[in-house]
């Protein structure tokens, strides 16, 4: 009896680490899709979601996919051969990719055959239907525009985290207007937010496809 129960020990040590590691599998499964934009030069859809990781997140989200000839090598696991994954978020509580897709379909703004801007906490710009994206945000912006959040002891200056992008979320998230772009690489728009100091507005533009950018600050 004692050398069974020794091994009955011995396999509840075994099964134990096995049955928390079933329990802690993540887990992903494709709900739906819904393309929103289908033009002559590239295609626009949103992917939903289900996923499970144990003790940190469980629920819908969503992946903005962009598929052109210039996307034609790509795909990955989450990322559908010939498309190429350009923004994602969760979608928690949502009953269909359609009903997503009409809320962020908005950030999308095609302005031309092969020209995509889309906004978000920045500005993200492609010249060449989705072969590659070039970005500009307001926290590169100047220290003297901006007027900081209280922020963590672990940003900077204090800690070594960057945490410039915290002075752009919630009420303070940026606005972007009179987006305008053409085939030659021009681009402007102007953003708005409640973190530039004096109440004032910039207006952003590059001509070189969005490899340099430069700016200048409006009245409201």
């Amino acid at each position: 009896m004692k050398h069974l129960f020794t091994k009955l020990i011995g396999v509840s040590i075994v099964v134990l680490p096995v049955l928390l590691l079933v329990a802690c599998e993540v887990s992903k499964e494709r709900l739906d899709e819904v393309v929103f934009y289908d033009g002559p030069r590239f295609r626009l859809k949103l992917v939903r979601y289900y996923e499970n990781y144990p003790l940190h997140f469980s629920g819908e989200v969503f992946r903005i996919q962009c598929s052109s000839e210039r996307t034609w090598n790509s795909g990955t696991e989450m990322q559908d051969p010939g498309w190429v994954m350009i923004n994602q978020g969760a979608a928690i509580g949502s009953k269909s990719a359609k009903e997503v897709a009409e809320h962020e379909q908005q950030n999308y703004h095609v302005l031309g055959e092969e020209i995509l801007v889309w906004t978000g906490n920045g500005v993200n710009v492609s010249f060449d239907a989705c072969g590659k994206f070039q970005a500009w945000y307001p926290f590169d912006l100047p220290v003297e525009l901006i007027v900081p959040m209280e922020k963590p002891d672990y940003c900077a200056p204090k800690g070594k985290a960057d945490c410039r992008n915290f002075d752009f979320q919630g009420d303070r998230a940026p606005k972007f207007e009179a987006i305008w772009a053409e085939a030659q690489g021009a681009i402007s728009f102007l953003v708005r937010s409640k973190a530039f100091r004096d109440n004032r507005a910039v207006r952003v533009r590059s001509s070189d496809y969005g490899k340099t950018w430069a700016f200048t600050t409006v009245d409201r």
